[in-house]
């Protein structure tokens, strides 16, 4: 696989999203934004040292041989031991979504936890692949913003009680009660949604964080899986970032465009058979 563009933008101090690349795959990462102010890990949030340290580790993990489960279960166990040597532990060990992308064969294999979205043109149709635990999770969670703020609660209201259920929803993730992601519980790697899609050569793929997907979805500014893949593969990634930020500015109290945060740290990766 040959990348054509990577672009990664954050609003932080410390990019809380990574991505890589390797001759036989590559991956996006997304670190969960905390939802309170943790203490930092190696002088970056947790959720920034999360992500670039799974990216540093899967950059020599080998592959070849092995079903992408196996690969995630290695990368969790190492992600543990490495977290385990600055304190974190349990509930404190922070979390990300992945998808990972392999060239095997004339096919690409793709392995996900978490909301993280690839797109890949299979016989001229883009086909979104996304963990299916994910789909729809944050759409009911913002139909039930929508509805407080039509009903006149005010913005700040409204967002300070979402985060109590959100805070909730992180607590129970890794477990039977929740769903299962990227941080320091091997078992996640039984849960990843593993899929494979006819890859000749030319065939593009797109890799991107739930920050970039907002482009298409809630903001509009694309129509459709189409329309998002074309601009990309046409070089426009940059631009539809730029457009993108320029949304997120323009409604910065998240009231017209319900979304949890004004900004969100955005990846999108292209590359080609």
């Amino acid at each position: 696989m040959r990348v054509r563009e990577a672009i990664s933008g954050s609003f932080k101090s410390a990019n809380e999203d990574a991505y890589g690349s390797r001759d036989d795959g590559l991956w996006v990462i997304d670190g969960a934004t905390p939802l309170d102010e943790p203490p930092l890990v190696a002088g970056v949030s947790p959720a920034a040292w999360l992500s670039h340290t799974a990216s540093e580790i899967l950059r020599d993990l080998p592959w070849a041989g092995r079903p992408l489960s196996d690969v995630m279960r290695s990368l969790i166990g190492q992600l543990r031991d490495q977290g385990a040597a600055h304190g974190l532990t349990g509930r404190e060990f922070p979390t990300a979504a992945i998808s990972l992308v392999r060239r095997a064969d004339d096919r690409m294999e793709v392995c996900s936890l978490g909301d993280c979205t690839v797109l890949i043109d299979v016989e001229g149709k883009p086909i979104e692949v996304m963990d299916p635990q994910f789909e729809g999770a944050e759409d009911t969670a913002l139909a039930w913003v929508r509805d407080r703020l039509d009903s006149g609660v005010a913005a700040a209201t409204v967002y300070r009680e979402i985060r109590v259920q959100l805070r909730q929803r992180r607590l129970e993730r890794n477990s039977p009660a929740g769903l299962w992601i990227l941080a320091a519980a091997p078992e996640a790697a039984r849960h990843a949604a593993i899929d494979s899609f006819p890859a000749p050569p030319g065939t593009n793929v797109v890799l991107m964080s739930d920050g970039f997907a907002r482009a298409l979805w809630p903001f509009g500014l694309v129509s459709d899986t189409r329309g998002l893949m074309d601009r990309i593969v046409a070089g426009g990634a940059a631009q539809l970032l730029a457009d993108l930020r320029a949304a997120e500015a323009a409604d910065p109290d998240c009231v017209r465009t319900p979304r949890f945060g004004a900004h969100d740290d955005a990846t999108v990766v292209w590359a080609e058979i």
